[in-house]
């Protein structure tokens, strides 16, 4: 710790006038951890501030400006000692102290306790800034939150207006754009429909570090599950790691859904309208159903878990 200009001249000047002896001087500093070495230099160096002056012996002003001037050097050994002076002085009854030694000492303690009071106000300070800080994030936080939550419900609210969609192409094309904008929700990363060599997708998006072929049916009845097979060979078309999402509004049909189970690898999973409103109706979303989606297929080797028992 460095000690300020005004501290030092107050305990100068303590020093200076508090003893009436230099033996009481230097008993009291090698007290307060002065070494011999460092008593004797700073007294050399008096001694010769004080040569060709009309003192026989150099002061005792000198003796402590040399004193605190090297302990100004010492680094932290330095600032230990002087600190040990500041709280010796202040608490030490000094007899025979002089009015000057005194005052000195007075000023010392009131600086002592600004000083304090100082600390305090600016740890008070950090403490609200901190304080206020975490409000800030909190505040932020919650107010990402809010936010979305309200793109989750326009979203929830544009499907519920899609099932009054009375024109069935019309329904179809919304709601592929509904669901590139959900997975954008998501942070799926998703990629509108696209027509490649001889077939159409409907979709993509990227969860995990693979990428997932998006199917979309709006049909009037559930999925019988003609379009399984089309779907599974656009997929096995792609990288090992390609796996779909084939989504049925309406569900799917008993057949459908048998015909799927224990025919090979399962390259795509079944999800219906109740998986969305689920995902929809959730701060936990998409990811953590389609954790759960493929976590049952691959145990069980079935596409479909009904969204009632997730």
């Amino acid at each position: 710790m460095a000690f300020d200009p005004v501290t030092l001249q107050h305990l100068e000047d303590a020093l200076s006038e508090a003893f009436p002896y230099h033996s009481g001087l230097d008993a009291f500093v090698s007290r307060c951890g002065l070494s011999a070495t460092q008593l004797k230099t700073a007294r050399d160096r008096a001694e010769a501030k004080n040569a060709g002056s009309r003192f026989d012996k150099a002061p005792k002003r000198f003796v402590a400006q040399m004193v605190i001037e090297d302990l100004g050097t010492a680094g932290d050994a330095g600032d230990r000692v002087i600190a040990a002076m500041i709280t010796s002085l202040t608490q030490l009854p000094l007899i025979g102290a002089s009015a000057a030694a005194q005052a000195a000492i007075a000023a010392l303690k009131v600086k002592i306790k600004t000083d304090q009071q100082v600390k305090a106000e600016q740890r008070a300070d950090r403490d609200r800034a901190v304080a206020d800080a975490k409000r800030t994030q909190e505040r932020a936080q919650e107010e990402a939150r809010a936010a979305r939550v309200d793109k989750r419900d326009a979203l929830r609210d544009r499907f519920l207006t899609l099932m009054q969609e009375p024109n069935a192409q019309s329904r179809g094309y919304l709601f592929e754009t509904f669901l590139n904008d959900l997975f954008a929700f998501e942070g799926l990363d998703p990629r509108k429909s696209f027509k490649l060599v001889g077939e159409q997708i409907d979709g993509a998006f990227v969860w995990r570090t693979r990428t997932y072929l998006v199917e979309a049916k709006w049909t009037k009845d559930s999925a019988a599950g003609k379009e399984f097979g089309a779907f599974n060979y656009k997929i096995e078309g792609k990288t090992a790691d390609t796996r779909g999402m084939f989504i049925s509004v309406n569900g799917y049909s008993p057949e459908a859904i048998t015909g799927m189970n224990g025919k090979g690898a399962l390259k795509f999973v079944c999800l219906d309208g109740a998986h969305l409103m689920r995902a929809l109706s959730s701060d936990d979303g998409l990811p953590p159903l389609l954790e759960r989606l493929w976590r049952h297929a691959d145990e069980t080797g079935e596409a479909y878990l009904p969204a009632s028992r997730l």
